[in-house]
C-alpha cells in the first residue's frame, strides 16, 4: 500500500525546511499551469476534480492538465504535482479525480502569509 500511495503522490515529508519550501516555490514560478492548476485546487478544497473539470474552468488544454499533474511530455516527471506531494490522486475503478494535498494547501498558506 505504501508504494502505491507513493506512486499517487500521497506522501510528502510537509514544509518543514525552508530549503524544500524555496524548491517547491521555484519550480511553481518555471511553471504557470502547475501554478493555475495548484490554485485552481485550492479553490475548491477538498473537493476531488477530473482532469476535463480542471481544464475546461481553467482555460488550459486537457492533455496540458495532465502533464501538469502527472509530469508527462515536456514536464519533468520530477517537478510534477504529484510527484511534489501537492496534489493526491484518488482512483475509483478507471476513473481518477485529483485534490490538493495538505502538502500543497499548507505551501499556498504559507504563500499567502508572506505576501501579508
Amino acid at each position: 500500500m505504501l508504494a502505491a500511495e507513493r506512486k499517487r503522490g500521497m506522501i510528502g515529508i510537509g514544509i518543514s525546511s525552508k530549503a524544500g519550501f524555496e524548491d517547491l516555490l521555484r519550480s511553481l514560478r518555471r511553471s504557470r499551469v502547475r501554478s493555475e492548476i495548484l490554485m485552481y485546487l485550492y479553490k475548491n478544497y477538498p473537493e476531488a476534480l477530473y482532469p476535463a473539470e480542471i481544464a475546461r474552468n481553467t482555460g488550459i488544454d486537457l492533455q496540458v492538465v495532465l502533464r501538469g499533474l502527472k509530469g508527462t511530455g515536456r514536464f519533468d516527471t520530477s517537478n510534477s504535482l504529484l510527484q511534489q506531494g501537492l496534489v493526491e490522486a484518488i482512483e475509483r475503478g478507471n476513473e481518477t479525480r485529483y485534490r490538493l494535498s495538505e502538502r500543497g494547501k499548507s505551501l499556498i498558506e504559507h504563500m499567502h502569509e508572506a505576501q501579508v
